[in-house]
This record gives C-alpha cells, sequence and structure tokens, in this order.
C-alpha cells in the first residue's frame, strides 16, 4: 500500500478512505479485469457463446497479463465484485439443458 501510495502522490494510510484493505484494493482490480471481458448473449448457441467469452478473455488478459495469477489467487467473489460475477453467471446461462 505504502509503494501505491507513493505511486498516485498520497500517503497510503490515505488509500484506505478508498478501500477496507489490500485484499479489497486486489480484489477490485480482479473486477475491473472482468468488467472488460464481453458476456454472451442469453439465448447464443452455447458452444459460440463459450468461444466468444474464450476469446475476450484471451484479448483481454492478453492487456493484463499481471492480472492472471492474480485472478487465480482471489479467493473472495462476494457482492463487492459485480462484474465477477455478472460474468460468471453469464457463462452457465448459454449451457444446454439436461436431457
Amino acid at each position: 500500500m505504502r509503494k501505491l501510495g507513493e505511486a498516485v502522490g498520497v500517503e497510503a494510510m490515505s488509500l484506505y478512505n478508498h478501500v477496507a484493505n489490500k485484499e479489497d484494493l486486489l480484489d477490485g482490480m480482479v473486477d475491473l479485469v472482468f468488467s472488460e471481458v464481453e458476456l454472451p448473449t442469453p439465448g447464443d448457441d452455447w458452444r459460440q457463446a463459450m468461444r466468444q467469452r474464450a476469446v475476450s478473455m484471451r484479448r483481454v488478459l492478453s492487456r493484463h497479463r499481471w492480472a492472471i495469477g492474480l485472478m487465480e489467487s482471489r479467493s473472495h467473489h462476494g457482492s463487492a465484485n459485480p462484474a465477477t460475477l455478472r460474468h460468471h453467471d453469464a457463462v452457465p446461462r448459454n449451457w444446454p439443458s439436461p436431457s
């Protein structure tokens, strides 16, 4: 937090006016990355929807290579991360119904 504060020109403690802690900051960074991923359109063929999601995710992670390890390390995916939840909710919406 000290280095981040220095980078944006504020004291580290000032950052806590905007985030609860370092974990909150990291979760927010992951959520911002997920917000860039295109979501499949409900009703699309599930194979096409999964391909679209994979291509979009690859494009986003090519821009944010630092995010790959961070995304894998996050264990909290609660309501504080709306883009992450929207992404995860959109994926099974396109799966075929079980027979």
